[in-house]
């Protein structure tokens, strides 16, 4: 009976054996949200003392297990085995002095690097490099912005995120763009629940609590100074600035993923982000576009358009004038959402839609449409933007699109019968996809 237990617990000691090889067999550390890809100042410093923990706590273990190893193999007990017990070490002085300094100096070890890392990663720098002054090429900044970084403020919804760009005066949803090689400032609100800000290949998490100002900075990728340091890189001053360029270009910019880190509700795990990193010159380029925006269907200025609207709408045809229709009409678009540009669309309970139809992705980063090379993809863009209006209480439950106090788009009325509820024809939907499509 005895062998044949053993022989069981030599079985599945195997057997978990080869399931944790397999388990860990499917690991991948490079991956869009992995924290051992750093792609900038912040998260390596928060990677590099991750490591010094684990160092430090593995040799723990392997102390702590090599001694019980050895006391089990040296003073287990044999068959017939008369021998007095050993000495005992509870109580010496010599020993648990040791443990205590050993512990003790473990702790500073991995204290120490932990205060500088909270220090270097609380205070935004204020880097000549990074002062919007001196790298910002769009339109006239005021006297005190050119002199500051880039202020981006972060406000968490149940379950979408907006940016607002406070010194450039444009906001956007879901997906930032932000330059390479800058620090960043973040300004983190939260208008609900307690949210967490995660871009991990470029920073932690830090929470957004309703009723409190919390901030934080992000660098996506090393400020010149730092990457010459790093790269012990030498040459003329103007080798020197092309290499690094090359080095933002080929290796930083990307589009990197995020999402909230604090249970906030039914559709939490569904509550991402994206960050665009670009170069200065395309940063400037975004910033015009998104405080542009856009003109009615056909390049019409929105008054004209609206002077139709109003007076006749069947004289606006085409597919794009049918969707910008249903945007102002029937699906009460413009209730919750605004389009820079456009005069009567300055909802404020949803997100920015400026330039919706270049963003690579809808319902906070959650129905994807770009291949692996982050190209829009335009037919599985349609595809989403038609599911996310037709079933947006199916993609993320509990989102107030859906149901909004009865302004929500499952309790669209029908304009022949306001007793009674009508969504959304799929021609609608159609045409509304389509004029989403277009705002770019």
């Amino acid at each position: 009976m005895k062998k044949i237990t053993h022989g069981f617990s030599r079985l599945l000691s195997l057997s978990f054996a080869l399931l944790a090889l397999v388990a860990f067999g499917g690991c991948d550390l490079n991956t869009k949200m992995s924290t051992f890809d750093v792609k900038g100042p912040i998260a390596e410093t928060q990677l590099d003392l991750f490591m010094l923990t684990v160092w430090v706590t593995g040799f723990i273990f392997l102390v702590v297990g090599g001694v019980y190893v050895f006391a089990v193999i040296k003073f287990r007990e044999k068959p017939n085995d008369n021998s007095p017990m050993p000495s005992q070490g509870h109580g010496n002085p010599l020993v648990e002095i040791g443990l205590i300094g050993a512990s003790v100096l473990l702790l500073v070890i991995i204290a120490v690097p932990t205060l500088q890392a909270i220090w270097y990663t609380h205070d935004t720098p204020l880097n000549e490099q990074s002062k919007l002054g001196n790298w910002y090429t769009g339109d006239e900044l005021s006297e005190d912005a050119e002199e500051e970084v880039l202020v981006i403020r972060v406000i968490g919804y149940q379950w979408w995120w907006e940016f607002e760009y406070p010194q450039l005066g444009i906001n956007t949803a879901n997906e930032m763009v932000i330059p390479a090689g800058k620090a960043v400032h973040l300004e983190l609100r939260s208008v609900d629940v307690i949210h967490s800000f995660w871009l991990p290949r470029i920073a932690g998490k830090v929470d957004l609590i309703p009723g409190r100002a919390n901030a934080m900075w992000i660098q996506a990728g090393d400020n010149f100074e730092r990457w010459a340091e790093k790269t012990g890189a030498d040459g003329s001053e103007l080798a020197l600035q092309a290499a690094y360029n090359t080095y933002l270009e080929e290796e930083i910019h990307d589009y990197y993923y995020g999402q909230c880190a604090e249970y906030c509700g039914d559709s939490h795990a569904r509550m991402l982000f994206r960050a665009t990193v670009v170069g200065d010159d395309e940063f400037a380029e975004w910033v015009k576009s998104e405080a542009e925006g856009h003109t009615a269907p056909e390049g019409k200025p929105w008054d004209e358009w609206y002077k139709a609207y109003d007076s006749n709408p069947d004289s606006l045809t085409g597919d794009l004038n049918e969707g910008a229709k249903v945007f102002m009409g029937r699906g009460k678009c413009i209730a919750c959402h605004s389009v820079e540009g456009n005069p009567r669309a300055l909802g404020v309970a949803g997100p920015n839609l400026t330039n919706v139809g270049e963003r690579l992705s809808i319902a906070a980063g959650w129905l994807n449409h770009h291949d692996e090379e982050d190209v829009l993809q335009a037919d599985k863009q349609y595809e989403n933007f038609v599911k996310w209006i037709k079933e947006t209480d199916v993609v993320k439950p509990g989102n107030l699109m859906w149901k909004s106090n009865g302004n929500g788009i499952g309790e669209l009325l029908d304009p022949e019968d306001p007793d009674k509820i009508k969504l959304l024809t799929d021609e609608e939907i159609h045409y509304l996809a389509l004029y989403l499509q277009s705002l770019k």
